[in-house]
């Protein structure tokens, strides 16, 4: 019986450790711990997993998502800047159906007209789930 090698592993996980420090001066960021994929039948190994989201809707503090996309260069809870307030935005659509639908396309695509003459820009970067956070966290102000 022959004996497994453990020289080739081993210095195959020195030189991926060596390689991983820092250059000099260079900051240390921490990452997050890997998401466990469990197996599947019937899934070969070459196959991509599908890893579900780790971060759920209802975690997101909307507040820090709306100031990471600059929503509060233009809005504040409840004084007009730029844009109104959203206090009185939440007013103005209380009891419409329609208003989280239209509200998260406002915010994608840009728009003007219904608060005054200055526009509103675009938010393409936001994705539907962040949207709706926003949009749901303004309508949901008292």
């Amino acid at each position: 019986m022959r004996k497994p090698n453990l020289i080739v592993p081993l210095f195959a996980s020195l030189f991926f450790l060596s390689a991983c420090q820092p250059e000099s001066g260079r900051e240390v960021v921490p990452v997050e711990s890997p998401v466990v994929v469990p197996a599947v039948a019937g899934r070969t190994s070459a196959e991509p997993a599908v890893v579900p989201s780790v971060v759920k809707a209802d975690e997101i503090d909307p507040l820090a998502l709306a100031k990471k996309s600059n929503c509060l260069s233009c809005h504040a809870i409840d004084k007009k800047l730029i844009g109104p307030a959203w206090k009185d935005v939440a007013v103005k659509y209380r009891g419409d159906t329609g208003a989280e639908a239209r509200l998260m396309n406002k915010v994608a695509q840009g728009g003007a007209g219904v608060w005054g003459a200055m526009p509103m820009p675009a938010h393409p970067q936001l994705n539907e789930a962040e949207r709706k956070i926003l949009v749901k966290f303004v309508l949901n102000l008292q």
